[in-house]
């Protein structure tokens, strides 16, 4: 059956985007990268039941002065494809999002970048490109979507240490989010079983105080095995499971 759907993920890649574009980038940053990770998921919605599942090549492109993470997501009525450059820390430089909804609909882009001491959000709209802009809390380090996952990559395990984050969504929404470590457990997806880092990503409404959680492999490069929970603060909930690893 995993054939199946790799096949319909595909078929729906090749009719929402470009195609060649994706491959050409890939193949110039295979050249000069030193890894490059691919991993596939598959997310089942939690609190919609009617909504579809998704499936999402993930991939982490590790080169001499930077990281980029990419992800497509891809539903029987929408795809998603998300770029991000980090600098060799993880630390979020800037992102861009794409949306299709079905061929016939025009792709809406979105932008994040940092700007000094602010982030920017700029976002198409009827009329022309609407932008949002914050202020980065001294205290606390920015994520953007995937950057979270390669920045949870240098969280101190097993020391019973928090970090604070200041979280921007792509929508243009901002907010504080906690992250803590909740032991070790063992994962059964169908990728295998791994042994991973149980995270916890407090989310910083109150009285609410919604969870995501994220569990991470113990095995280096710490990939994400499983996650529960919303993709982001203002996302729909699911459960995502690794079904292989290139």
């Amino acid at each position: 059956m995993k054939w199946i759907f790799s096949l319909c993920a595909a078929l729906m890649v090749i009719s929402f985007f470009p195609g060649k574009a994706w491959v050409i980038e890939n193949q110039k940053e295979a050249a000069i990268a030193s890894r490059i990770e691919r991993y596939h998921y598959e997310a089942t919605p939690t609190d919609h039941p009617t909504s579809p599942n998704e499936f999402i090549e993930m991939e982490f492109i590790d080169a001499a002065e930077a990281t980029k993470y990419r992800s497509r997501i891809i539903s029987s009525d929408s795809s998603e494809e998300i770029s991000i450059q980090m600098d060799k820390n993880a630390q979020f430089i800037s992102g861009t999002r794409r949306i299709a909804k079905g061929p016939d609909n025009p792709v809406q882009e979105e932008k994040i970048w940092t700007n000094r001491h602010a982030v920017v959000v700029e976002r198409d709209r009827k009329g022309g490109a609407e932008r949002k802009e914050y202020r980065l809390p001294p205290d606390r380090e920015l994520a953007v979507g995937g950057s979270l996952l390669a920045r949870l990559r240098f969280f101190p395990f097993d020391q019973g240490i928090k970090w604070h984050l200041f979280m921007v969504d792509f929508s243009g929404y901002s907010i504080g989010v906690t992250v803590h470590q909740e032991g070790i457990e063992k994962i059964l997806v169908p990728a295998g079983e791994f042994e991973c880092y149980r995270m916890v990503i407090s989310v910083n409404i109150p009285l609410l105080k919604p969870e995501i959680i994220y569990w991470l492999s113990i095995q280096k490069p710490n990939f994400l095995v499983k996650h529960q929970g919303k993709r982001g603060p203002f996302t729909l909930s699911y459960t995502t499971s690794l079904v292989s690893i290139q």
